[in-house]
C-alpha cells in the first residue's frame, strides 16, 4: 500500500513500513521497520513531528537519496559531470502511483503492482532523476532512472540503485564474502566511523563479494534482532558500501559500480539501475532469509520452472573431464541406468578439437574425432534409458588457439596495441559488441536446433580483463542478458544452469534467467555444508546447485561417506558428478535411494520454510531444516564433522512446527509433539566416524 499525505510518503505491506518526508524539495528518510498500524493522519502527524528537525544541516540530514558538493559530505548515491559542474541537487518536482511497475532493459522482480514514482530535477543541470519503490508482501524493491535532458553530454560516474540511511545506533553489517571453492561466508562486522565498501570491479559479481549487505542491531541472531538487507539484482561490477559518521548514523549505498571515470550519458539519453530488492526482519537472520527467499520465488524465478521440479543429472565433467568418446558416452549413459536419474549433462570437451583447457573455445561445432557421428548416437542413447539430454557451453570466451579468435581477434576484450592477458588460457569476448552477441546465438541454435537438448550448463570461468574504455564493462553484462533473452525466447522450455567456474556469479541478476547455478566447484560435502548455509542467506535453496561427487574429492582429497554426501546435497538441488561405471552395486543402490527419497522431498525442499539450526561455522556441525507452509512436513538433516573419543550426543532443538501439533519421526517411529522438539529437542543418531550424517522425515499426526 502506498499513501501520500502532508508530505509524507508512506509504502507498507507484510511486515513492513517505509517511510520518507519532503522538506524544500530535499527527500528526508524517516522510517524502516515494523509495520506501522496507525492511521494516515495520525502517521503524518507523528512522522513529521518525531523526524523534522528544521534545525539539521544537510551533513547529518538523513536522506533517502544522497547527493554531492552540496553540503552533505558524506558517501553520496549519484555523482555526475558536465562542462560547467560537478555538484548536483535534485529536487523534487512531482510524484505519482502507477498501477504496475515499469520494464526495464535489465532483469527485475516480476509481478509488480502499485508503484511510488518520484521525478526529481538537478537545480543545476536540469538532469531529471525518477525513484521507484514497488511494496512486495516480502519487501520493498527500488530502482532509480537518470534521464539527460539537459542539452548536453554528462559523465555519471556513481549512479547508486538505492540509498538507505540509519538513525543514531549501534548497528552491524552482514556480508557474503569468499573466494573460488570457498563462496558466501558470512561475515559479520561491528560498524565502526569511517567508510567501508565491498565490490566487484572483475565484470561479474564474483566469489570474492555478493552482492548482498544487511545492517541489523547488535545483538542480532538466527532468531532475534532486527534487520535491514539488500540484494542488487545485478550480475556485473557492483558496489555496497557504507559510512558511519560522527553521530553513529550510518548511510548505505548499493548499485553497480561504474569504472574507469564512468559513462557518458548522451543529451536525451536514459540510464536506470539494477533493481534492488530490500526486506525487514524483527526476528533475526532466519526470518530475513525466508523472506527474500519467498520474494524469489514468487517474483524472481521464472514462472515456468518456479515450482517444477529441478532435472536431477548426472554430468560428465568428474567423471573423465576431456578424455572421452562416443564409446565412452555411451557406456557413461548405460551405466546410469537405474540410478532414478532423468538428465545426462554432457559437460566441455565435446567441440572443436578440445583435448584440454587450451584450445577451441568459441568454436561450437562438433569435435568428430571424439563424435564421428555427432551427438545423435548419443542422445538416442539417453532416450534408449528413459533420459533427456544436456549440454555444456562457455559462451563468453575464446582461446587464442581457436578458429573464432584466428578469424575475429577483435572480437575479444582489448586494448589496442597491448597484448592481452589470457586466464585458463583464454580471453573474454567482448559482450558489449551486437555482432559478437549475434554470432554466439548463431553458433548454440545450430546446435540447439539440430539436436533435441533440453538442459544447457552455461559456464563463465574467468573474471574480465583488458578493459579499453568504461563502455565496455558497461555493455558486458547487459550483453550476456541480451544472450539469456534471445535465447530463452526462442526455446522457452530450455532449462539453463548457470555457472561461473562455480559461484562467481550466484546472483539475481542470473536467477531471473537460470532457475538453478552451480553453487561451487569445490563438491566436497563438509564444504558444502558451509557454502550452501552461506548461499541459503539470501538465496532460495532450489536454486542452489548441489552435486554428490567421488571420493576422494577431486578439490580436497577428502573421503566422505555416500549417505553424508547425498545428505547435504539434497538441501537444493540434488546431482551426480561421478563415473557411473565405476560404481559398486551396494553405491547404485545407495545412489537410486536417494534419488526416490529426493523425488518424494522435492517439493518441500522447494516451497518449503528454511531454518538453519546448527552453523557449520560456528560448531563441529550443520543442521538445517525445511517446514512446509501449513507446517504439516519437516524434513532435516545433520552432519558431525570430526567424530573425537567421548563426544556427548549432539541434540538440537527445531524450529518452526506447531506447538500444539503431534509429529511422528519416520525413520524412528515415534511420535513426539512440537512443543518438546522445539523446546527440548532431538538427540541426533549418528555413526562413530568422521562426517556421519542423519537424515530424518516429521510429518504431522493424530496419534
Amino acid at each position: 500500500m502506498i499513501t501520500i499525505k502532508e508530505g509524507v510518503f508512506h509504502l507498507s505491506a507484510g511486515n513492513y513500513s517505509y517511510a520518507f518526508y519532503e522538506k524544500d524539495g530535499r527527500l528526508v528518510h524517516s522510517y524502516f521497520g515494523n509495520k506501522l498500524d496507525i492511521s494516515e493522519e495520525r502517521l503524518a502527524t507523528s512522522l513529521l513531528a518525531l523526524g523534522r528537525h528544521d534545525n539539521i544541516g544537510r551533513d547529518w540530514a538523513l536522506s533517502e537519496y544522497a547527493q554531492f558538493g552540496r553540503g552533505d559530505f558524506r558517501i553520496a548515491s549519484v555523482e555526475i559531470t558536465g562542462n560547467a559542474f560537478a555538484s548536483t541537487e535534485f529536487v523534487l518536482c512531482g510524484y505519482e502511483i502507477l498501477k504496475n511497475k515499469p520494464s526495464t532493459d535489465l532483469p527485475q522482480l516480476r509481478n509488480g503492482g502499485e508503484t511510488l514514482k518520484l521525478t526529481l530535477r538537478d537545480k543545476i543541470s536540469r538532469l531529471q532523476l525518477n525513484l521507484f519503490y514497488t511494496p512486495y508482501e516480502e519487501g520493498l524493491v527500488r530502482s532509480a532512472r537518470l534521464v539527460n535532458n539537459s542539452g548536453e553530454d554528462v559523465n555519471v560516474c556513481k549512479f547508486m540503485s538505492t540509498c538507505i540511511d540509519f538513525p543514531q545506533g549501534k548497528y552491524n553489517t552482514l556480508n557474503l564474502n569468499g573466494r573460488w571453492g570457498a563462496e558466501c561466508t558470512p561475515c559479520i562486522d561491528k560498524v565502526t566511523s569511517g567508510i567501508r565498501q565491498f565490490s566487484s570491479c572483475r565484470g561479474v559479481s564474483s566469489h570474492q563479494h555478493n552482492p548482498f549487505i544487511a545492517v541489523t542491531s547488535s545483538d542480532t541472531s538466527e532468531d532475534n534482532g532486527e534487520v535491514v538487507a539488500m540484494n542488487l539484482i545485478f550480475s556485473g561490477n557492483f558496489v555496497a558500501e557504507y559510512e558511519s559518521d560522527e553521530k553513529t548514523q550510518l548511510r548505505v549505498n548499493i548499485g553497480e559500480k561504474l569504472m574507469h571515470g564512468g559513462i557518458v550519458l548522451k543529451d536525451g539519453d536514459v540510464l536506470n539501475s539494477p533493481e534492488t530488492a530490500i526486506v525487514y526482519s524483527n526476528h533475526g537472520l532466519g526470518e530475513m532469509s525466508r523472506l527474500f527467499h519467498k520474494l524469489y520465488r514468487k517474483n524472481l524465478i521464472n514462472p515456468k520452472f518456479a515450482n517444477v521440479p529441478r532435472p536431477v543429472v548426472v554430468n560428465s565433467w568428474e567423471s573423465f573431464y576431456f578424455d572421452f568418446n562416443e564409446g565412452k558416452l555411451l557406456d557413461f549413459i548405460d551405466g546410469a541406468k537405474g540410478l532414478g536419474v532423468d538428465t545426462i549433462v554432457l559437460d566441455d570437451g565435446w567441440f572443436g578439437k578440445r583435448d584440454d583447457d587450451t584450445g577451441s573455445l568459441g568454436d561450437w561445432f562438433i569435435d568428430t574425432n571424439k563424435l564421428p557421428n555427432g551427438l545423435q548416437p548419443v542422445i538416442d542413447r539417453c532416450r534408449k534409458n528413459g533420459f533427456k539430454f544436456g549440454i555444456w557451453f562457455e559462451p563468453e570466451a575464446v582461446n587464442p588457439d581457436s578458429r573464432l579468435y584466428r578469424n575475429h581477434p577483435d572480437w575479444a576484450l582489448h586494448v589496442k596495441d597491448v597484448e592481452g592477458v589470457t586466464m585458463r588460457n583464454q580471453y573474454m569476448l567482448d559482450f558489449s559488441n551486437p555482432d559478437v552477441v549475434d554470432y554466439i546465438f548463431d553458433s548454440m541454435k545450430l546446435i540447439l536446433d539440430k539436436y533435441d537438448i533440453s538442459y544447457v550448463k552455461w559456464d563463465s570461468n574467468r573474471p574480465l580483463s583488458d578493459i579499453s574504455d568504461a563502455s565496455k564493462l558497461f555493455g558486458y553484462v547487459r550483453g550476456v542478458y541480451r544472450l539469456y533473452e534471445r535465447l530463452l525466447e526462442r526455446y522457452p522450455d530450455l532449462f539453463i544452469e548457470g555457472c561461473s567456474s562455480g559461484g562467481g556469479r550466484f546472483d539475481a541478476g542470473i536467477l531471473y534467467y537460470s532457475p538453478m547455478i552451480w553453487t561451487s566447484d569445490d563438491t566436497d560435502a563438509y564444504e558444502r555444508c558451509r557454502i550452501q548455509y552461506g548461499t541459503s542467506m539470501c538465496y532460495p535453496l532450489e536454486t542452489l546447485s548441489n552435486h554428490v561427487s567421488a571420493c576422494p574429492n577431486h578439490q580436497t582429497g577428502r573421503f566422505t561417506p555416500l549417505h553424508t554426501r547425498g545428505a547435504v546435497a539434497s538441501m537444493g538441488s540434488l546431482g551426480y558428478e561421478l563415473n557411473v561405471g565405476l560404481l559398486s552395486d551396494d553405491d547404485k543402490k545407495q545412489i537410486a535411494h536417494q534419488v526416490e527419497n529426493y523425488r518424494r522431498d522435492q517439493h518441500l525442499i522447494m516451497n518449503g520454510d528454511l531454518y538453519r539450526l546448527v552453523s557449520p561455522f560456528e560448531d563441529n556441525a550443520f543442521c538445517q531444516m525445511v517446514v512446509s507452509q501449513d507446517k504439516s512436513k519437516a524434513y532435516l538433516v545433520f552432519l558431525r564433522a570430526l567424530n573425537t573419543p567421548n563426544l556427548p550426543i549432539p541434540r538440537v532443538r527445531l524450529k518452526g512446527l506447531d506447538d500444539k501439533a503431534l509429529y511422528r519421526i519416520i525413520e524412528r517411529n515415534t511420535v513426539v509433539s512440537g512443543a518438546e522438539l522445539m523446546n527440548i529437542g532431538l538427540n541426533m543418531q549418528l555413526k562413530c566416524e568422521d562426517f556421519s550424517a542423519e537424515i530424518l522425515h516429521i510429518e504431522r499426526c493424530d496419534g
